[in-house]
């Protein structure tokens, strides 16, 4: 950590990264599951759940809203789909409140206001933890929303080389 925590924020960040976001039951985990869906490394998933995280943390504490850059978005995202363990264990055990999702309306607009909260939330994370991962955290999201990526992601298809012989 950079910045100085009080006693309060300490506590509550190291709650936010004592939560397991695996069930370790599970035969098919959340990581593993975000690792698959976005075809992101293990390592690369493990540093995008530890930056979702801080972006909690931030969220937490900040008077305003902040914005997660599209992959901290993602994993937002995907956690969401937890509902119980989501809304239950981690903004009501470990939170102590509710962190809502306020997708983008679109627009011009809303691309500025976008863009403003974004810088704003990149100020407030070098705050607390210094500069953040640009791998990680975009320079700029690329919508309010970051749907463009999300679309353009979806519309290739990664095959394996070993099966480039059976295409041959």
């Amino acid at each position: 950590m950079v910045g100085k925590m009080n006693i309060e924020e300490a506590e509550l960040y190291q709650n936010i990264c004592e939560f397991r976001l695996d069930n370790p039951t599970d035969l098919f985990p959340f990581t593993v599951k975000l690792a698959w869906e976005y075809r992101w490394t293990e390592i690369y998933t493990l540093r995008a759940t530890i930056e979702y995280k801080k972006f909690v943390f931030l969220a937490t504490i900040a008077d305003r809203l902040v914005s997660p850059s599209m992959t901290i978005d993602r994993v937002w995202h995907s956690h969401l789909l937890y509902t119980y363990t989501y809304w239950h264990d981690f903004c009501g055990e470990v939170l102590h409140k509710p962190l809502h999702h306020y997708p983008g309306g679109g627009g011009a607009d809303e691309l500025v206001k976008d863009r403003q909260r974004y810088q704003d939330t990149l100020a407030l994370y070098q705050t607390y933890f210094g500069t953040p991962p640009t791998d990680i955290w975009d320079s700029l999201p690329l919508t309010g929303n970051h749907l463009a990526q999300k679309q353009r992601d979806q519309k290739y298809w990664i095959i394996p080389e070993s099966w480039m012989n059976w295409f041959r």
